[in-house]
């Protein structure tokens, strides 16, 4: 009955990893819970300068690592531009990604969890002072589900200073599958009992501008369910001077709390008699160079 029981978990649970601490994605097939592709590099980048002049400006940014983001669009019509900047960005995907499949003894229920250690760090500041026909400016940062940005669209009168910190140390998957027998067909069915989501991460923006015309300043920051836990918009129309600071920290795991659970009963080296169950035996895997 044990070997059914492991069986069905191989069978139903399916989880599939493409790692080499590149890119990565655990799926369990049955409920469609994933992961979702994780992807990184590992690379620095540093970015500095400046332009003064009159004219029309255009300016496009995107990067992305490990769900860390940032994206920018400037576009300036006629008018007189100061602007200057500074970027630096540190990504280092070495350690190797963990996924361990632990079964309560005595029980129809798995706990999946996958631990990934891809440190992520993104500073940047921006500074521009602008007179014209329009200028319409938008930037937006995301970091694992949270994201700030703001948004000054068809403004003729802009001087804004903007200044960003997003981090990311270590994320930490976890679901809990029940995979039992359903009476009427006899048959396994895994439900999906338990969806965590516990990045340990930190986003902090300042923004501080003046301008007439229109701007908009949008935030989100998740919670361990992947809800919303907090979220806010405002709306201007018109000549404003706005002084924000948005921090959002989110410590991770607490593994201290969350193994309480599995200590008294099912932790390795606790009970003798309760062993993790082997992800290799479960998990396909499959490495890119």
């Amino acid at each position: 009955m044990r070997r059914r029981c492991l069986f069905l978990v191989a069978a139903l649970i399916a989880v599939s990893l493409l790692a080499s601490g590149r890119f990565y994605q655990v799926t369990e097939s049955d409920t469609g819970w994933t992961t979702g592709l994780r992807q990184s590099i590992n690379a620095t980048l540093d970015i500095s300068g400046s332009a003064v002049g009159e004219g029309t400006f255009y300016r496009y940014a995107d990067m992305s690592f490990d769900d860390v983001c940032a994206r920018e669009r400037v576009a300036a019509s006629n008018g007189t531009l100061d602007t200057s900047e500074f970027i630096h960005l540190v990504a280092t995907p070495i350690d190797p990604v963990e996924v361990t499949l632990v079964k309560f003894p005595g029980s129809s229920i798995f706990r999946l969890s996958v631990n990934e250690t891809w440190p992520v760090l993104m500073a940047s500041r921006r500074s521009i002072d602008y007179i014209g026909k329009g200028i319409s400016d938008r930037d937006y940062l995301s970091n694992n589900l949270d994201y700030v940005g703001a948004s000054h669209l068809y403004v003729t009168d802009l001087k804004e200073e903007r200044a960003s910190f997003l981090q990311l140390r270590n994320a930490w998957f976890e679901a809990w599958f029940d995979n039992s027998t359903d009476n009427e067909n006899d048959e396994a069915v895994t439900r999906l009992l338990l969806d965590k989501f516990m990045p340990a991460k930190t986003t902090d923006y300042r923004l501080i501008s003046r301008f007439q015309g229109h701007a908009v300043l949008k935030y989100r920051q998740a919670a361990y369910d992947r809800t919303t836990a907090n979220e806010g918009v405002e709306d201007y129309w018109g000549s404003f001077a706005i002084d924000r600071h948005i921090t959002m920290e989110s410590s991770g795991r607490n593994a201290s709390n969350l193994e309480a659970i599995w200590l008294p009963c099912c932790s390795y080296g606790t009970n003798t008699s309760v062993q993790p169950a082997d992800p290799e035996a479960y998990v396909e895997v499959a490495t890119s160079e």
